[in-house]
């Protein structure tokens, strides 16, 4: 039988928060004998490394102990923890009450201008831009990681043949143009940009930004968080967008980037309990959108044939990628 690795054991007790009895306790469980554990605990205490995981394990406490009031505040709130539904909203309203408190909410009525309402539809894409090629993510559903892995599935095709593609009306998660492809597309496309206008909790001086979502019913983009503020707009079709708070970040099991390995799981509206977040659920269509914070995590679902708009250009700073360093393995 393999000899339990104590030091390893000894790492994740300390991390864990373990006082003495319980790295002893652990040890022993793990098969050493009771004398063996007792020379190793008593060791770490001429131990630098150990005492620094102490004192780390004691930050992450009293971090946790923050994030659990901050839960504990958004479920005892007046109406209970919840979506809020904004119909054209006043501006200062919206960044006091949800920008600047780092709270989503479903909006209306801010997009009720836009000539691309009544415009976009399949014809109307072949029309304009039908010959062009443009940029998607392809064969997504061969691999398990297709978000992770975006730059495997970048194909240049061209529009008029992912239009007739699309017409089939067949669900499929295996074809989406999304925000990642914009590098390319914004000036392929760029005459769809004629069919939308400003919105008013946007900064006007972002001019024509913005990123162009594409896809049939069925495409999924993973529970992940994002690195900046968003405002999602849906013009054509319907999405399913889930939402879990970053206090629950615990139970995102969040392994690596800003990516869960919850994945594609539908995981259910509520308040959630040990093991699983609460989420947030709902259905937005033609004309709405919904506001999804820095730092929210988020799984988008497409139930019909799907044209979207993304936008995070806001009247108050949104540049946090430039101080995130969490690229790799989180445990």
């Amino acid at each position: 039988m393999p000899q339990p690795d104590k030091r390893a054991l000894l790492a994740e007790g300390l991390s864990a928060g373990d006082d003495d009895a319980a790295l002893h306790a652990r040890l022993v469980a793990a098969g050493v004998s009771a004398a063996a554990a007792k020379y190793e605990v008593d060791r770490l205490a001429k131990d630098p490394m150990a005492a620094m995981l102490r004192r780390q394990a004691a930050r992450m406490a009293k971090q946790q102990w923050l994030l659990t009031n901050q839960q504990r505040l958004a479920i005892e709130a007046e109406g209970g923890f919840a979506l809020d539904t904004l119909d054209r909203p006043d501006v200062a309203a919206f960044y006091r009450h949800y920008y600047e408190a780092n709270r989503p909410a479903k909006l209306t009525g801010i997009v009720d201008h836009w000539p691309a309402l009544a415009r976009w539809s399949l014809d109307h894409f072949a029309a304009i831009a039908g010959d062009t090629l443009v940029e998607a993510q392809v064969e997504r559903e061969r691999d398990p990681d297709y978000e992770l892995a975006k730059n495997d599935h970048r194909r240049l095709v061209r529009f008029g043949e992912l239009i007739d593609w699309l017409r089939k009306d067949e669900p499929s998660n295996d074809i989406y143009l999304t925000a990642y492809n914009s590098g390319t597309n914004a000036a392929a496309l760029g005459l769809l940009w004629d069919d939308l206008a400003p919105i008013d909790i946007l900064d006007a001086r972002g001019g024509r930004d913005g990123f162009f979502w594409l896809g049939p019913r069925g495409t999924l983009t993973p529970w992940h968080h994002d690195l900046t503020n968003n405002l999602l707009v849906q013009v054509v079709g319907r999405k399913r967008v889930r939402m879990a708070p970053p206090w629950a970040s615990d139970r995102m099991k969040n392994s690596r980037h800003c990516f869960s390995d919850w994945a594609n799981e539908p995981l259910p509206a509520g308040p959630g309990d040990a093991d699983t977040p609460p989420v947030l659920e709902t259905v937005i269509g033609p004309g709405e959108a919904v506001f999804l914070p820095v730092g929210w995590w988020h799984q988008v679902e497409a139930l019909d044939l799907s044209a979207s708009m993304s936008f995070t250009s806001f009247r108050r700073a949104n540049a946090h990628v430039e101080d995130y360093t969490s690229y790799g393995e989180i445990g």
